[in-house]
């Protein structure tokens, strides 16, 4: 049976062998996914991640030609210990957009031993926030649960022309541009956790007020609020007026 040293001794040699052989791939112009599926055909089980092997291709790919990894100051720190998955997991907890070269200088370890600690110790990926409409308070989650009980009361009654008679509306701000842009906005995640969501909406240079209604079969009315009006009652009494005509006219000219 081997000893601890050396299988640690031969995790390096094999570790330095595959860098060798992303390094030739890369520069035979193959890319990562092309690599990782000669590679898991020829080692198998021992192959390296895809992530690993899209880390080592891009520094190849950069002009890097040693297949070591870099020097580092300091004490010495076993990369894949218990003590620095926690750190790691630690610092992405803090603030889960940290890139992986913050990382490697916070913890003094290279950028590839960061990658598979986040990969295959702790098992997360990074993602993009996923934009929803808006930010509820209680009162309003519960204001909307009463209309969809009741719609649900009316759908049993008369299911047969329920959504046909059914108009629904909304409103939102139509925002020039979004300067945040869905890379800047991902962030680490493990596996089983919900994806990240986006609900402040920054203040930009220009908006617009948009109100919509539409049907089972169409758009009933679109309307932009021209700027700097007022939002009074008289302003919905209306939007509800010309909604009435609109409903009037489409559904009238629509085919049976």
């Amino acid at each position: 049976m081997s000893s601890e040293p050396e299988r640690e001794i031969s995790k390096k040699l094999l570790d330095l062998e595959q860098r060798s052989v992303i390094k030739f791939l890369t520069k035979e112009g193959k890319k990562p996914k092309e690599i990782i599926e000669r590679m898991v055909a020829v080692y198998g089980e021992s192959a390296p991640s895809y992530y690993k092997v899209k880390f080592w291709s891009k520094q190849f790919k950069w002009g890097r030609e040693s297949i070591e990894d870099g020097p580092h100051t300091g004490r010495p720190v076993e990369a894949t210990s218990e003590e620095m998955c926690q750190k790691l997991e630690s610092l992405i907890l803090a603030d889960r957009r940290m890139k992986v070269s913050t990382l490697a200088e916070e913890t003094g370890i290279s950028a590839g031993a960061v990658w598979t600690i986040i990969h295959e110790k702790l098992d997360m990926s990074k993602v993009s926030a996923r934009w929803v409409p808006r930010m509820l308070s209680p009162f309003q989650k519960d204001t909307r649960r009463q209309c969809c009980q009741e719609n649900l009361e009316l759908l049993t009654e008369d299911p047969e022309h329920f959504f046909q008679r059914l108009v629904i509306g909304d409103e939102t701000w139509v925002y020039h541009r979004d300067p945040e842009s869905k890379i800047e906005s991902m962030q680490w995640k493990h596996k089983t956790s919900p994806k990240p969501k986006k609900f402040k909406v920054e203040i930009f240079a220009g908006k617009v007020m948009a109100t919509f209604f539409w049907d089972e079969k169409r758009l009933l009315l679109l309307e932009f609020m021209p700027q700097k009006t007022t939002i009074t009652g008289q302003t919905y009494a209306n939007t509800i007026t010309a909604l009435r005509e609109a409903i009037k006219e489409k559904r009238r000219a629509a085919p049976s």
